[in-house]
């Protein structure tokens, strides 16, 4: 059995603090996104009446916006596989 370094316990336990870091970093990410996504849904308004072009936008923008969601939800849905994410199967 091979011995191990205090250089080696160092490394394994800075590599494991990066780890959990950048799987911190990543929940962060995702839920800013999240909070965007979520202030270009509140912005959709009905424009039946109005047939404004700057609503038109607005609302497509919105609507873009809840269909990414969505997809980010059932990609983070634990039953969701990685190869089901990589192949659009959402």
């Amino acid at each position: 059995m091979t011995q191990r370094d205090d250089g080696h316990d160092y490394r394994d336990s800075k590599n494991r603090a990066e780890a959990y870091e950048r799987k911190q970093k990543y929940e962060a990410i995702i839920d800013m996104v999240i909070r965007w996504l979520d202030s270009n849904i509140d912005e959709w308004q009905a424009n039946d009446l109005l047939n404004n072009p700057d609503i038109k936008i607005k609302n497509a923008i919105a609507d873009d916006s809840r269909d990414l969601k969505e997809k980010i939800e059932l990609a983070l849905d634990p039953s969701t596989t990685k190869r089901q994410i990589e192949d659009g199967d959402l």
